[in-house]
């Protein structure tokens, strides 16, 4: 206990409440954290264009981990430790396949994130947006405004259907070509082959020399468990998919109880220093 140097922590489910927010309790424990020399690290399926808050919110000065490690930024200085957008080819081709089969989805570019026609999703967004600075919002655009020679980072259905995520690696992704994953009960998140938070967390922690054995995870769904099979120590919130909890090595509180701050002071700040 308290041997862990870094913490990387989902938002969505996890380290927000279910009104998007960091809850007092949370923000306390990640300030002992930061006092004692350790690192916490947002790791999100989010653009960052739609987290930063949070990361300010917080004054953190680490990278954050968004669009499920597909990019990786050193938000403090504006600077781009890793993207890896999707093949232009297949971008387009994905692109199509949303549009001729209706599908609600939402395109993320490295500046701009694109909406479907009568996309429910952007209220999201906008909600975000009015939450926010002006120089802190997040750019939207309608489809029909996509530029074809811009590079995806990644693609974000919304479908209530169980089995989308099935249903696309067999229509458009037999070659496993691209990752496709679950991010929420109606969100299925699209990258590049090869994209997941779990290797974002190997390259970061690489990057910021800390041993993957000193690496604390935490999350709620489908998109978090790559992050488990690398981490030191894997927590679930209690609202998490039943897939993580099983693979969890702890569970805590749910997010609407400060589940993180719970799991941070039973096992990343000794409780002598406290």
């Amino acid at each position: 206990m308290g041997s862990y140097k870094c913490v990387f922590c989902d938002l969505d489910g996890t380290l927000l409440n279910s009104h998007s927010e960091i809850t007092v309790q949370n923000r306390k424990a990640i300030e002992q954290l930061k006092k004692r020399g350790k690192q916490f690290i947002i790791a999100t399926g989010r653009h960052d264009l739609i987290a930063k808050k949070y990361h300010y919110e917080l004054e953190l000065s680490t990278p954050m981990i968004a669009c499920n490690g597909a990019l990786i930024k050193d938000i403090k200085n504006d600077k781009v430790l890793f993207m890896k957008p999707i093949e232009s080819r297949l971008a387009n081709e994905f692109l199509n396949y949303c549009k001729c089969n209706k599908l609600e989805h939402l395109v993320y570019t490295y500046d701009a994130i694109y909406y479907s026609k009568d996309s429910k999703r952007i209220n999201f967004i906008i909600d975000y947006n009015k939450s926010v600075k002006k120089e802190l919002r997040a750019p939207l655009f309608r489809i029909e405004d996509f530029k074809g020679n811009k590079e995806i980072i990644k693609f974000l259905i919304i479908d209530d259907d169980k089995s989308m995520i099935e249903k696309l690696n067999n229509d458009v992704n037999t070659d496993n070509s691209l990752t496709t994953v679950s991010s929420g009960e109606t969100l299925i998140d699209i990258m590049n082959k090869g994209i997941s938070k779990g290797d974002a967390v190997s390259a970061l922690s690489n990057y910021l020399n800390i041993d993957l054995k000193e690496t604390v995870v935490l999350g709620d769904n489908h998109n978090d468990l790559s992050m488990f099979n690398v981490a030191g120590l894997s927590i679930a919130v209690d609202n998490a998919e039943k897939l993580l909890k099983q693979a969890a090595d702890y569970i805590t509180l749910s997010n609407d109880e400060s589940g993180v701050s719970h799991a941070l002071y039973e096992f990343v700040l000794p409780k002598k220093d406290l």
